[in-house]
């Protein structure tokens, strides 16, 4: 079980750096700055930190799933709150998928709809992971 663990959580710790990056063509396409334009300027620059710190913590939460897995793995109650912290991050954020994107902005857009579902699954996947992980660190299922 720890193998397979390893290897997911270096995968989506890469996914979770590169969508960390992405966030640059992402906000192009969906022209955060002429938006922000019309912002007060207190509110672009609220809009803009928080921005900085969603890619920040994109990066934070995946550079050591990626460089260095077993510090979720491995037995110890700073690991079991990461992980449970991260699970329930997750979880929260799948369920955001749904009950803030109105269907009107998705559905019947093939590529939006395409980003919707391929986000969500992400999500659930990224909660399952560290709910998994979290569940090795209570002993509910084996690590090694």
């Amino acid at each position: 079980m720890t193998e397979t663990l390893t290897l997911a959580l270096r995968f989506c710790g890469a996914g979770l750096i590169l969508l960390g990056f992405l966030h640059l063509p992402i906000s192009k396409y969906l022209r955060w700055k002429e938006d922000a334009v019309r912002m007060s300027e207190l509110n672009a620059a609220i809009f803009h930190v928080h921005t900085f710190f969603i890619v920040l913590v994109l990066f934070l939460m995946g550079l050591p799933a990626l460089l260095d897995p077993g510090v979720f793995l491995e037995p110890s109650r700073a690991a079991r709150w990461g992980c449970w912290s991260l699970a329930v991050f997750w979880a929260f954020r799948a369920v955001m998928q749904w009950t803030t994107y109105k269907p009107k902005w998705w559905k019947g857009k093939p590529f939006e709809t395409t980003m919707h579902w391929f986000f969500a699954v992400i999500w659930i996947v990224l909660t399952v992971l560290f709910a998994s992980c979290a569940a090795v660190q209570h002993g509910w299922i084996q690590g090694r």
